[in-house]
């Protein structure tokens, strides 16, 4: 009698000890050269300067021996100023994704550059009322891209196409403050390689 009630007790403790394990973790390892914007779950987002890690707690079911292999789907949102999340099978870019968590396990992303981009600082105390972002391959305008309206002392950013050897073409951009003001940035000069931005700053008019 004594033995089998040892046994008990050395199972329900057993069963205790496994059935404390929860949670699991996601890395995300930038590898790009500037800011990577993520939210995962109900979680606040968060900046991740560029080449720099972040981890993200994971809360999960317990697992046990009567619930082992414990997994948790978990949606992510995600943008960087030089990445965007590609989806192979819509063969399109998208900001969401979903991964899988397992309990006491880490899962890594490494997030390596994809794209450029054209960056708007509004250094000003005006709204920018409207930014045009004009692609030009040298022979007449092939795409045009807006920007938001961008608040006093605030920013914006736009992933664009970066150039390769057989599709070459440059940027400029069409900012109007809400005065009516209006500037003009870039020019053959702004050709940007994968993982390069064109950094715009707008100052108050003189």
């Amino acid at each position: 009698m004594k033995k089998l009630t040892l046994w008990i007790l050395l199972l329900m403790a057993l069963l205790f000890i496994t059935g404390c394990d929860s949670g699991g973790a996601f890395r995300v390892i930038n590898q790009t050269s500037y800011p990577l914007y993520v939210k995962v779950e109900e979680q606040d987002e968060v900046t991740i300067p560029g080449n720099t890690d972040y981890i993200f707690e994971i809360e999960t079911d317990k697992e046990s021996i009567f619930n082992p292999d414990v997994e948790k789907k978990v949606p992510v949102w995600m943008i960087g100023e030089t990445f965007q999340i590609y989806d192979d099978y819509t063969e399109t870019y998208t900001d969401s994704t979903t991964i899988i968590i397992k309990v006491n396990k880490t899962t890594n992303a490494y997030i390596q550059p994809n794209r450029a981009s054209i960056k708007v600082v509004n250094n000003s105390n005006l709204w920018i009322a409207k930014i045009d972002i004009y692609k030009h391959n040298f022979i007449g305008v092939v795409n045009h891209y807006t920007i938001d309206p961008i608040a006093p002392h605030s920013f914006n950013f736009k992933n664009v196409d970066y150039v390769t050897p057989n599709n070459n073409f440059y940027y400029y951009v069409l900012v109007e403050l809400e005065d009516g003001t209006r500037y003009q940035f870039g020019g053959e000069n702004v050709i940007l390689q994968k993982d390069e931005q064109f950094l715009v700053t707008v100052e108050n008019p003189q």
